[in-house]
C-alpha cells in the first residue's frame, strides 16, 4: 500500500542536488511530500526533480548554505510564497581528508561551515513564528563521529557537533512543538564518499586504518531514506534530543 504520510506537509532538504538529500527528496515526494530543495548548483537541483512525484509542486532553492548573510533573505522569500515547514533535513557536507600535517582552523572551520554552522542557521532560522508548523528536523552525523579514522579529524569534530546540538536545541525547541534528532550513517555509497575514499587510499598504510568493519555492505543512499523518513514522520512523535544509527552493525 502507498504510504501518505507527508501529505500536505512541507519538508526543506538540503544537499538535494546528489546522494542521501537527492534520495530524501524523491522519498518524501513518494509520500505526497512537498520538496523545498536547497543546494548551491542549480543544475544538480533540477535534475533530481525528474526522480519526483509531482515535479511541478516542489520548489527549488540554489543556495550556498555558507553564503551566511543571505539566510533571512531565502526564509523570507520562502514565507513570500507562502510556505510553512513541517519538516526539515540537512544532508549537505564535504568530507576533505585532512592530514595532521595540513590541518588548519581554514580548513577546519570550511568543514565546520557547511555541516555544523549551516546546520545552527537553518534550525534558528526553522524555529521562527510562521516559518513551521512544529514538525521535526533531521540532522545528518556520521559513524566517523564514534569510530576514528585517519586524517578525518575536523568531519569526525563536525558530525560530534551536529549530534552534541541536535541534544541540546531539543531543550528549546520543544517549546515550539519541534523535534530534533540526528542520524548516525556509516558508509553509504555517495560521490561525496567515493572521493574520501580514493584520498584515502594514496595515504593508508596497512594497519593504520581506525575503522573496523561492519556487519553489512555499503549503503545505497535510498537505504537512509527509512531512518530519517521515520524521523520526520509522526511515527516519532515521542522522540527527541536522540541519535538513531543507520550504520550498516559497525563493529
Amino acid at each position: 500500500m502507498q504510504m501518505e504520510r507527508f501529505r500536505g506537509k512541507t519538508v526543506m532538504v538540503t544537499g538535494a542536488s546528489s546522494g542521501i538529500g537527492r534520495a530524501v527528496a524523491a522519498a518524501l515526494s513518494k509520500e505526497g511530500g512537498r520538496v523545498v530543495l536547497v543546494a548551491r548548483n542549480e543544475e544538480a537541483l533540477k535534475a533530481t526533480l525528474p526522480m519526483m512525484d509531482n515535479r511541478d509542486a516542489h520548489i527549488v532553492v540554489p543556495f550556498d548554505l555558507t553564503n551566511f548573510e543571505k539566510y533571512e533573505m531565502v526564509f523570507q522569500n520562502l514565507r513570500k510564497k507562502g510556505v510553512v515547514l513541517s519538516g526539515m533535513v540537512h544532508c549537505a557536507g564535504i568530507a576533505p581528508v585532512l592530514p595532521l600535517r595540513i590541518l588548519s582552523r581554514d580548513n577546519s572551520f570550511a568543514v565546520f561551515d557547511l555541516h555544523y554552522f549551516a546546520f545552527i542557521e537553518l534550525v534558528k532560522y526553522y524555529q521562527k513564528k510562521g516559518m513551521s508548523d512544529g514538525g521535526s528536523i533531521v540532522g545528518i552525523s556520521s559513524i566517523n563521529a564514534h569510530v576514528p579514522q585517519k586524517c578525518m579529524t575536523a568531519y569526525a569534530a563536525a558530525k560530534s557537533a551536529v549530534e552534541a546540538a541536535c541534544r541540546t536545541m531539543a531543550i528549546e525547541l520543544i517549546e515550539k512543538n519541534i523535534r530534533i534528532n540526528s542520524v548516525v550513517v556509516g558508509g553509504v555509497n555517495t560521490n561525496m564518499a567515493q572521493e574520501a575514499g580514493e584520498a584515502l587510499a594514496g595515504i593508508r598504510r596497512k594497519g593504520s586504518e581506525g575503522l573496523r568493519g561492519q556487519l553489512m555492505d555499503i549503503a545505497l543512499p535510498e537505504q537512509m531514506t527509512g531512518p530519517i523518513l521515520f524521523l520526520l514522520s509522526n511515527e516519532s512523535s515521542y522522540i527527541t534530543g536522540r541519535e538513531l544509527y543507520a550504520d550498516g552493525g559497525r563493529l
